[in-house]
């Protein structure tokens, strides 16, 4: 069971704990970083590294270009 009294962090907003889930402000820069994403090649579940990232690795991006 999560830890209610647990603080959230967030250096670019006031982020707090809801129900165990860490929820940014609206608008956030930084909330892509606590997303968890499913790769549209493999389907794997991973955490982006980069804003942008859609793909769990460089290996499945390439498969889904056809490269």
């Amino acid at each position: 069971m999560p830890n209610p009294t647990k603080k959230a962090k967030c250096d670019s907003c006031q982020a707090l704990m809801i129900n165990g889930v860490l929820c940014h402000e609206r608008g956030c820069p930084d909330a892509w970083k606590d997303q968890v994403r499913e790769c549209p090649w493999c389907g794997t579940d991973f955490r982006p590294e980069e804003r942008e990232q859609r793909f769990c690795s460089p290996d499945c991006e390439k498969a889904y270009r056809g490269e």
